[in-house]
């Protein structure tokens, strides 16, 4: 008889454990919503009664968009809790004034210049939209500053010594096999033209490393340069192919440049514009 009451007295217990359960969770339910209710509008979280704000959370979210990451719910909760967990930082650093350092107001101040100045610049450039007028007028400038210009085929054997490279002048100067030079450049450089025989695209002046550019300019068609010019990438055996007057592109195809080179001009003149009113003491 005492086990048989036992038994009941356990089942009892369990049954007001049953009823109570689902009790308790919709207190927890409704706890959890009353605290989601008292958030003001706008506002993702608060810390210590100081609010985040849905402002600061999609700035951020749309920063890890454009480097790649994927919009989802699980990166809205880790920057949530990432920008939570500066607010506490930063309310610590305010409660030791640290921001109140010399260095740190300088650094502030710095950080708030190129904001600013980047704000301002991209607030100019998007209510001043390049015209098809300086489009045309860059272009115009474009073909005006490459009247003239040559145009040179080169190739290189890149190997990592002087002295190498000297060797390989020797053997190419003393050799009458034409084809000597890509076979070397195959064999043994190091760059990427290798495959090609060492043979590079045409390339202007400017688009050349200025080592390498001043001496194809003073070469003869076919010639070798008589030394070594040494580049981050080594040392190179250079020999100018072909040389041929440049011809421009048509303006359709090189709009893209032209509106940047266009957009880049019209900044600078809005700044310097903007320093010449200023009144500047030093």
């Amino acid at each position: 008889m005492r086990i048989s009451r036992s038994w009941t007295g356990l089942e009892l217990t369990l049954n007001k454990l049953r009823f109570l359960a689902p009790l308790v969770l919709m207190m927890v339910l409704l706890q959890a919503q009353a605290q989601a209710q008292v958030l003001p509008k706008g506002v993702f979280a608060t810390v210590n009664g100081e609010p985040l704000s849905e402002n600061l959370l999609e700035v951020n979210l749309q920063a890890n968009i454009a480097r790649g990451v994927t919009n989802s719910p699980q990166l809205r909760a880790s920057l949530k809790n990432e920008l939570i967990g500066q607010e506490v930082l930063a309310q610590e650093a305010r409660k030791l004034k640290l921001e109140e350092a010399p260095q740190a107001k300088a650094m502030w101040q710095q950080m708030q210049l190129n904001y600013l100045a980047a704000l301002l610049l991209s607030n100019h450039a998007q209510t001043n939209p390049v015209s098809e007028s300086q489009v045309k007028l860059e272009y115009e400038k474009f073909t005006k500053e490459m009247m003239g210009a040559k145009e040179y085929r080169i190739s290189i054997i890149t190997v990592p010594t002087q002295a190498r490279a000297n060797a390989l002048i020797t053997q190419l100067n003393q050799s009458q096999d034409k084809g000597l030079f890509a076979k070397l450049a195959n064999v043994e450089s190091t760059d990427a033209s290798k495959g090609q025989g060492g043979q590079l695209d045409w390339l202007l002046p400017q688009q050349m490393l200025p080592a390498i550019a001043n001496v194809v300019a003073n070469l003869s068609k076919g010639r070798l340069s008589a030394v070594p010019i040494q580049t981050p990438s080594g040392w190179n055996v250079t020999r100018l192919d072909d040389v041929r007057n440049y011809t421009p592109p048509e303006m359709t195809d090189i709009e893209a440049q032209l509106r940047q080179a266009a957009a880049r001009e019209a900044l600078s003149n809005y700044v310097k514009g903007l320093r010449d009113k200023a009144k500047i003491v030093q």
